[in-house]
């Protein structure tokens, strides 16, 4: 749950951030609806941990894979939420993830090296 209100608050100050960077007006709207979202969120990890509950039922339901299951998806949301707010920002902190993506999704070594070369490159410039 803690996990849960940090992505969504860090999702609202990235949001924020990039308005102020776009000159948009900032409003209470969000915070509202950061509010709205984090409680939907945590009724979708309550329902996983009712399956985790049911789980109990099975001698081999050792650990809470619903909760695990339900709060890596928020995170996933919110990350690419952050990351999105960061590219209307114009942030190069958005590369990051693409070019991490990028490394992670190389059949080779080799193609990895490029990419790498490719940043340090682009980082000297």
């Amino acid at each position: 749950m803690i996990l849960i209100s940090v992505a969504c608050m860090l999702d609202m100050w990235t949001g924020i951030e990039a308005a102020k960077a776009n000159s948009e007006k900032i409003r209470s709207k969000p915070l509202r609806y950061t509010v709205s979202k984090i409680v939907d969120y945590y009724r979708l990890v309550i329902f996983f941990v009712l399956i985790d509950v049911l789980g109990l039922c099975f001698p081999w339901y050792n650990l809470p894979y619903g909760a695990i299951i339900g709060t890596v998806g928020v995170l996933c949301v919110e990350g690419f939420s952050v990351i999105e707010n960061l590219r209307r920002k114009k942030s190069h902190a958005a590369e990051v993830a693409v070019m991490a993506a990028k490394i992670v999704e190389c059949l080779s070594p080799d193609e990895a090296k490029k990419i790498i070369k490719a940043i340090k490159e682009e980082d000297n410039k």
